[in-house]
Formats: C-alpha cells, structure tokens, sequence
C-alpha cells in the first residue's frame, strides 16, 4: 500500500478511536443514576449527592464531524479498496458523499473536582472544570480540488478555525417551583486560558487551458494571558467571563410522562493580554505556463502580509447549546424511552441532532442505555451505550454515544467503517445520602385534596 494510503487508513482509524461538549453525552440524558445529565439539564440532577474523585470524577472527550470517516475516504472498486484519490474512483462518486460544508468541532471537559447533595427542598452543587472547544469549517471545493485539479474554479473560502481553553467554576441549583415542574440553573464564572483562531476569509483557484489564477485573503490572532506558566498565581490570569445554565423539567401522567429543556453555556470571556500576537494577509498569485526559451515559469505572485504583537482586550462567546428532551416510562419507571433534540450554536456554524434511546432502569443502582443518534451525518449502526453503577459509596459510569458496529479490514487492520464522530465519557466518584429513585407516583388530585380537607378539619 502507497504511504499516503496507510497515511489516511491511520487517520481514519484514529477518528473512529478517539473520544470526545459540547461536553455533552447525549445516551446519559435520560439516566437518572449518573450526574453527567446535569451538564445537558441543570434540572435533571442525580438520585444522590456526590463527591467526585479528583481528576477522574468526569472525563468527557467528543469530536463531532460530517467529512471524515472511512466509508468517504475509502471506495470499493473491481473487488478491492481504494483511497478516493485513485484514478479509479471517479470524482462524482466521491463528492456526492460530502456535505455542503465540512463541519468538525473537538470539545474536551475534564472535571478537576466536584460535589453535590441534596437538602431538604433543593439540589445544590459545586465543579470545577478545565474545559476546551475547537472548531473547523473546510470548504467542499477544497475536497474536489485534492480529487482533481482540472478546468474550473474552486472556492477554497469561508476556511475558518477557533479554539479557547478555560477554567470553569459552577456552582449549581434545582429546586421544584410547583409539585410537576423543576427548576435548575448554574453559575459559572470563567478563567481565559488560550483563544486562537485563523479565518480565510477569500481564497480561491480559477483554473483554464491558459492560465491559472490564485488569490486569497486571510487574519489570524492569538492569545495566551498568563505571564509565566512556571510561576502561577491570581494575578498571572488576565482574561474571566461568566456563563449560566438553565433547565426546566415538566412531569406529567403521574411521572410517567416528562418533557425538559435547557440552554447552557450561555456566556462569554474577556480576553486581555499584553502577549496578543496578529497576522493579516492577502495575495494574488498567476500561473501562465513554461517558458521554454528562458527555461523559466511564468508566474507572478504579488502579497502582502503583516504581523505583530499588541496588547488590548476583546470578548468572545462561548459556544452555546440548546437541549430539548421528552421521555416515557413504563414498568414502574423501570424503562424510559427517551428522544432528546441536541443544537449546538457554534462559532462559525450550527449543528443539530436527534438521539432516541431506550433506558433500562434494572434496580436502584444499576442502570444502563442504548441510543442512535439521527442527523448530522451518522449512519444506521453506529449506536451509543452507556451504564452507571450507582450503589452506596460509589458512583460510577462509562459511555459512548457513537460506536460502529460495522467494520472494515483494511491493510490487516480493522477500522470503523461508518462513525464520523466518536466520543468517550468515563466519572468515578463517591455517593453522599439515600437515593431518591422511583419516587412513588403523586397520589390522584381527588385523593390529595381529600386528605387536605381532613387535615384541616
């Protein structure tokens, strides 16, 4: 196999291994045992409080595609297995496989410590999270020109990449507001660790018989706001903001029926910094041929860029998302069957899903869930599965939302041959009180004010 084959066989294997929300596993939603639904829900809190190991209390990795994946990069063709780069593999066939856009986001959440408890009438907790969010649009003509570069015009624009790192401390609420609603939000205040980003804004290739012209428009900045990594202190830390998390929950039929929603990460950071480093550029390059005579190419290439550092101050959002969830049990609460709609509003880009999932409830400590996720690219048989053990003294979970279960062998080695995303969550922690599951349901209206009555009297 040609290096550039194995080159791209590793680079599909290694998307379909690594995991990674929005930090958000969408199977947990609806799992009542493990507190990662918090972070999707701040009303959707756990059965019982919490203290979470340090370090490994919350792992959450997730990277999120709609290009990348080995059924798009590999084709079979005459009985073998072919990169989309072969002579073989006609153009059409390969491009029709991709999107208008390439649209790819990394989004790493790694709990640094964490608890919570519930009191008497309310939920209250505590986190700290060291989070990170990378995102990238690639154009699709880029694509059709690495496929073949012949007459016509590619617009290579609209390229654009983000990412910030931050320091995250919430500090979080639920508390019921009538006998079937649930309300739950979180504060979260905000440390700016890295920001960067690079946006092409023009940038294209205009192929023909005579001439090739090139030209292309591009800004990039970043920003690292801590004076000295080795001697770190408050005063090293130059950039904060401030986010919140809201979440209502609405239990109807005697609990058997529950509809929740929630917007999260609605906020933004302050950057400052007296290390900003910006670059701006453009130019027009023109390939006209070979000179024979001079023994020379004919091409001009006019730019113009410039950079430097600065210090100042900007604010950028983070990127926010929208949860809606609806959910209905039966056997005592002992299966849920879950459909949860998932928006993420991203820096240059929006992107949603929709995961149906069945939860099995199988007693008060065990439970355990399996889900699809529709949109965004994802294919049938590419599940997600999740399980929380949740018994006195320790609570803990492992999950994924996109696992292939289809496979193909290429060069000896086995790679996922539909998943463009992949995520992987893994929490460890100790539980804190009795567990609040399957809360028997509301005795009828009549019943109640029956005895309302007889109390008073």
């Amino acid at each position: 196999m040609k290096i550039q084959n194995k080159i791209l066989v590793i680079l599909a294997a290694v998307l379909g291994v690594i995991a990674t929300t929005s930090a958000q596993m969408r199977t947990s939603y609806f799992m009542e045992g493990t507190y990662f639904r918090t972070d999707m829900n701040a009303a959707l809190v756990p059965v019982r409080g919490y203290v979470k190991m340090p370090g490994i209390g919350g792992m959450g990795f997730n990277l999120s595609n709609n290009y990348l994946s080995v059924n798009n990069l590999f084709h079979k063709h005459n009985g073998g297995v072919y990169t989309f780069m072969n002579n073989s593999i006609s153009s059409s066939d390969f491009l029709k496989k991709l999107g208008n856009k390439g649209k790819i986001s990394l989004n790493i959440n790694n709990s640094l410590i964490g608890f919570a408890a519930h009191a008497k009438k309310f939920w209250w907790s505590f986190d700290l999270n060291l989070r990170s969010n990378t995102e990238i649009t690639l154009s699709k003509d880029m694509f059709s020109a690495l496929k073949n570069l012949s007459n016509g015009y590619y617009d290579l624009g609209d390229t654009n990449f983000s990412h910030s790192t931050w320091l995250e401390a919430a500090v979080g609420f639920a508390l019921p507001i009538k006998e079937f609603i649930t309300f739950g939000f979180r504060v979260k205040g905000l440390v700016g660790i890295l920001d960067a980003s690079g946006d092409a804004s023009k940038m294209y290739i205009d192929v023909n018989r005579n001439i090739v012209n090139a030209q292309y428009t591009y800004k990039a900045h970043s920003n690292l706001p801590i004076n000295s990594l080795s001697s770190l202190s408050a005063s090293n830390f130059k950039s904060g903001g401030l986010a919140f998390d809201f979440g209502f929950e609405f239990r109807f039929l005697d609990d058997h029926l529950k509809v929740s929603v929630a917007a999260n990460d609605i906020g933004f950071i302050r950057w400052k910094s007296n290390n900003m480093f910006h670059a701006t550029g453009e130019g027009h390059f023109t390939y006209e041929g070979y000179d024979l005579e001079a023994e020379e190419a004919k091409l001009s290439n006019d730019s113009n860029s410039a950079s430097h550092n600065s210090a100042g101050a900007y604010t950028t959002r983070l990127s926010c998302t929208l949860n809606g969830g609806i959910e209905y049990n039966i056997l005592n609460n002992h299966i849920a069957f879950g459909l949860l709609s998932h928006t993420q509003f991203c820096q240059n880009f929006t992107r949603t899903e929709l995961t149906a999932s069945v939860n099995f409830r199988v007693c008060p400590w065990f439970t355990t869930s399996v889900s699809h996720t529709f949109l965004n690219g994802t294919k049938f048989g590419v599940l997600g599965w999740a399980l929380n053990f949740h018994p006195v003294g320790f609570n803990f979970f492992l999950g994924a939302d996109f696992i292939d279960t289809r496979y193909a062998v290429i060069s000896g080695t086995a790679v996922p041959k539909m998943m463009s995303s992949a995520n992987f969550y893994f929490g460890l922690g100790f539980n804190l009180g009795k567990s609040k599951w399957m809360k028997p349901p509301q005795a009828p209206v009549e019943k109640r004010a029956k005895t309302k009555r007889q109390k008073r009297g």
